[in-house]
């Protein structure tokens, strides 16, 4: 849970607002205390009362810009719906607040209309906004791409802020840093950033990914543990500790914190971690738990192609290989041309099970679709260093 939602002062918000819902008070909230409420009764996963409160604040003033502004991001990210959106963005009257501006902009990226976005909001920047100003929207439209994992977007915005002193100056070259794979760079701008501020569970668990990502395991648990000290409730660093405690074997305690996260978590999507969890119980032969977990990843997956190919590949890990073929040949056929992922494992799969003929077609199709899966799954079957492109070449079955 996020630490805010966990202070006294939140606390009492939320005890003025229920006291207010039952007649016990009648104390104002103003707009913005009912967005805070709103926001943290969406975080919980109870949106219907999360909109009673953000009526209720534009009902108290309809001229306010952030609960209109929460209204449409509702529609956009959780109704999935772009167009009722805009339409709420337009019942914003003050259309020169950035809120708004930076609302438009958000809903044009989520329709996948990103270079819109960066011109409408580069339209602002230069005709619009007062010169002092630009610094700091430059930095505020860079974290915007940046959300979004646009990062050239962000990068060039970045570039426009001369504020590289300040914290969210820092952690946004950072993210862009990630991205590109320069993680001990990135590290570099964490720790920075930690050195000033040690009690930043954000900050650790940014460190903790890039630690991840690089497969320094071992630190980023650790980074995990100081982000769980400070916030015991911290989702995030719960799941980076399970990752890493997965990513090591060390299966027992990995599947202590995947259970933990998904009693605090109030995500909708928590495939990937019931895949995990999945996993695990395969590696311990507990079958009917495995299928229970994998069942709930199909239902809760937005994309259940990639739900089944990560069930097939922690299926083939943990030696059920026939199952794992079952995936891979019921599914693989089905998805077009433009699909590269799984055909490697199912190539593996045909050759532990003597399919001469289907491991020949397979191996055909997974060098040319994805080389790397390639490598990682079919490479220590032929000469070290062959390019999987020659694979084909080799009579191994």
């Amino acid at each position: 849970m996020d630490i805010y939602y966990q202070s006294d002062k939140f606390k009492q918000l939320l005890r003025r607002y229920e006291d207010l819902q039952e007649n016990i008070s009648s104390e104002f909230l103003d707009p913005e205390e009912l967005t805070d409420i709103a926001e943290f009764f969406h975080y919980m996963g109870d949106d219907q009362e999360a909109m009673e409160a953000i009526d209720m604040a534009i009902k108290i003033d309809p001229l306010a810009v952030i609960p209109r502004t929460f209204k449409a991001r509702m529609a956009l990210l959780c109704d999935k719906d772009p167009q009722l959106a805009n339409k709420i963005a337009e019942t914003i009257i003050d259309k020169n607040d950035p809120d708004y501006e930076y609302l438009k902009a958000e809903i044009m990226i989520v329709d996948n209309k990103v270079a819109a976005a960066d011109s409408f909001l580069k339209n602002v920047y230069d005709d619009i906004i007062d010169p002092e100003e630009r610094a700091g929207m430059a930095l505020d439209v860079a974290a915007l791409f940046s959300d979004y994992e646009e990062m050239e977007y962000a990068e060039t915005w970045l570039n426009r802020s001369n504020k590289t002193e300040e914290n969210d100056y820092k952690e946004i070259r950072a993210h862009i840093l990630k991205s590109r794979g320069e993680y001990k760079e990135s590290e570099l701008i964490l720790n920075e950033l930690l050195d000033s501020n040690p009690y930043s569970g954000p900050y650790w668990n940014q460190l903790a990914q890039s630690q991840l990502l690089r497969n320094d395991i071992n630190e980023a648990i650790t980074s995990s543990e100081y982000s769980i000290a400070i916030n015991p409730e911290d989702e995030e660093a719960i799941l980076n500790k399970a990752n890493g405690l997965f990513a090591l074997g060390n299966y027992e305690e990995a599947l202590k914190y995947f259970e933990r996260y998904k009693k605090l978590s109030h995500e909708q999507d928590k495939s990937l971690v019931d895949i995990s969890i999945g996993h695990i119980y395969l590696s311990q032969r507990d079958i009917h738990n495995a299928q229970q977990h994998f069942q709930m990843a199909l239902e809760e997956a937005p994309d259940k192609n990639m739900a089944i190919i990560q069930m097939g590949c922690s299926s083939f890990d943990n030696g059920y290989i026939e199952y794992a073929y079952h995936l891979f040949s019921t599914l693989l056929p089905s998805l077009g041309d433009d699909w590269d992922i799984g055909y490697g494992f199912l190539a593996r799969c045909c050759y532990e099970l003597k399919k001469k003929r289907e491991f020949k077609k397979y191996l055909r199709q997974a060098v040319e679709k994805n080389p790397e899966e390639c490598i990682d799954v079919l490479s220590d079957l032929y000469p070290e260093g062959t390019n999987p492109k020659d694979y084909p070449s080799f009579n191994i079955l």
